[in-house]
């Protein structure tokens, strides 16, 4: 009977995962246009991605990102929900809103409103640069501006979900722990230092992993600021695995070498999230 009772879970699990899954794996080892027969060609898919510059261009870019934008992440929104954890904060129901607000706005919104702001001839921010004696920024035209646009836009849109993260974290930790170390004399940033940051260790790592899986698989915010970003100049500044891929698969047809590239940034995902474990365990 408990069979019975847990079985619609593995048929929609088989159905939904490990059926195209498999068909994947076995699509990743043949030459398909999406129309015609599939030619078997075992490896041949992952040793023309391994032997592409594009594709260690686009890794590359997926390591910028995830060098720079995930200390930012985990930092930022540590102190952004330590401060809005603070009783002596007013009005933090509606600054936890605000911070929100991005991560449930449709990303296509956004994407628009960042274009009306770093527009080069007519944007507002370009327009203040100017203003007060600054050069404007080429920010669709270089490759580090678009890349920062990018970043900036990435921040802006997963920031509010992870502050909300950690607020949950930092309210679970006991008031009686830093009433003693007031008693003590310690101050506001011993108090984080001692407190806060060991207490939150669970936290940030969930939220560690979280942002690297996020950011190795980052696609919606450079595709659909550089739409096909699979050519030359800035394009090539901010293509990712995931936006290759996809223009493998639907630009070029490539269904095989599509799949393929899925299974190595899945590795390359796994790979990461267990240095990651290895790492916080080791420090605890």
């Amino acid at each position: 009977m408990e069979y019975l009772l847990i079985s619609p879970f593995f048929i929609i699990y088989g159905i939904f995962h490990f059926y195209p899954l498999m068909w994947a794996l076995w699509l990743s080892l043949h030459r398909w246009q999406g129309v015609g027969k599939m030619r078997w060609i075992f490896m041949q898919n992952y040793e023309r991605l391994l032997t592409n510059a594009k594709t260690f261009n686009a890794l590359g870019n997926s390591l910028i990102f995830l060098l720079f934008l995930l200390p930012i992440i985990v930092i930022a929104t540590l102190l952004i929900a330590s401060m809005l954890n603070s009783p002596q904060v007013k009005g933090r129901t509606v600054f936890r809103m605000l911070f929100f607000l991005p991560y449930i706005t449709s990303l296509v919104i956004v994407v628009i409103i960042f274009q009306l702001l770093l527009q080069e001839n007519f944007g507002w921010v370009n327009g203040i640069l100017e203003a007060i004696g600054l050069p404007r920024v080429r920010w669709f035209s270089e490759v580090w501006p678009a890349r920062a646009m990018v970043m900036i836009m990435v921040f802006w849109s997963v920031a509010g979900y992870n502050v909300l993260i950690m607020l949950g974290g930092l309210q679970g930790i006991p008031h009686d722990l830093y009433d003693a170390a007031s008693i003590d004399g310690a101050g506001t940033v011993g108090k984080f230092l001692h407190i806060t940051v060991p207490m939150m260790r669970g936290v940030i790592l969930f939220v560690s992993i979280t942002s690297t899986i996020l950011l190795l698989n980052l696609f919606l915010q450079p595709w659909l600021l550089f739409p096909g970003t699979f050519g030359n100049g800035p394009q090539q500044g901010v293509a990712t695995l995931n936006t290759i891929q996809y223009a493998t698969a639907f630009n070029y047809a490539r269904y095989g070498e599509s799949a393929a590239l899925g299974f190595l940034i899945g590795i390359l995902v796994i790979g990461v999230s267990l240095v990651q474990f290895r790492l916080a365990k080791s420090e605890n």
